[in-house]
């Protein structure tokens, strides 16, 4: 009767509808949703460049902002159409499988979507698919997949999902976040705190785009942790770019704290150029260092030590 229960309260955290066994619920409650990937930094607004004087808009909590918006779109993008497709029942059902779809793609006129998804020993594998309508079974080519491995509770557990994104080029699905990526690769465990999620963006090629990554942590009382990376930043002034990695920790509602270190490009061979910057409730700094000046006092930055080192 417990697991009964539980199935059915991941099936209403999911939207589902349709009629489902516990079968079906066991494969639904293994895959993630937007919500469960997503990065929680406080505040949504969208900011302008500004001064990084003490009582200025944090540039380094603006980057996060914009990297975490960035990485939330990702695996959202993979995930609407899964969350669409599961709703209803599944269309085929045997022991080890089960099949949702076909649905007309709300966001690519004349192609139809499916989800289809098999379980095996250790776990699930899934595959999120596209074809042209009335199109034979032959037709269907995979637009992300994925694995699941549950682990003690509703949708906890490990897995991974990969969006990929030379094949929808390959079929004619242009966007712009697209361009130059072979794939986007996705690997998350949620089974217990710190819950992370790590998403590495692969170019079709070397020096065909810069290769981005992401990571984030995430504590049950509002402690979050990303970290991002891009060779393809100009931080120092020059004619080059530099290789950045920004590691950013916050609270629910006392502030963060970003560090921010380049190398290459017109930063001296051997040298890493840095930043720290402390920001309030109101991403406003409150204490800012870098190589050749300090202002503010380091007091001002929020405690984040239960992230750890």
């Amino acid at each position: 009767m417990m697991r009964t229960r539980l199935l059915l309260l991941g099936c209403l955290a999911t939207a589902c509808g349709g009629n489902f066994s516990n079968g079906d619920l066991e494969f639904l409650n293994a895959l993630p949703t937007q919500e469960d990937l997503a990065a929680k930094l406080p505040g949504s607004e969208s900011f302008e460049r500004m001064g990084l004087d003490l009582g200025e808009r944090s540039q380094l909590y603006v980057n996060t902002r914009q990297a975490a918006d960035g990485f939330n779109r990702v695996p959202a993008e993979g995930l609407f159409l899964m969350e669409e497709l599961r709703k209803d029942s599944p269309t085929t059902r045997a022991p080890n499988l089960r099949i949702w779809g076909p649905l007309e793609n709300p966001r690519h006129p004349g192609l139809e979507t499916r989800l289809k998804m098999e379980r095996k020993p250790e776990g699930f594998l899934y595959r999120i698919e596209f074809r042209l309508m009335g199109s034979d079974e032959g037709a269907w080519w995979p637009v992300a997949e994925g694995s699941a491995w549950p682990d003690g509770g509703l949708r906890k557990g490990k897995g991974t999902l990969s969006i990929l994104t030379a094949e929808m080029r390959n079929h004619g699905i242009h966007e712009p976040w697209l361009t130059n990526l072979e794939r986007v690769d996705i690997d998350y465990q949620t089974s217990a705190p710190p819950m992370s999620v790590r998403m590495d963006f692969v170019p079709t090629a070397p020096g065909s785009a810069a290769r981005q990554s992401y990571a984030y942590r995430e504590l049950p009382d509002g402690l979050g942790e990303m970290r991002f990376q891009s060779e393809d930043i100009d931080f120092v002034p020059g004619e080059q770019k530099e290789k950045v990695t920004v590691l950013s920790r916050w609270t629910r509602d006392q502030g963060g704290i970003g560090i921010l270190e380049a190398t290459g490009g017109d930063v001296p061979s051997g040298s890493t150029a840095t930043l720290v910057e402390c920001w309030d409730a109101s991403f406003r700094v409150t204490y800012r260092k870098s190589d050749t000046n300090e202002v503010g006092n380091a007091s001002a930055c929020p405690d984040v030590s239960a992230l750890g080192d």
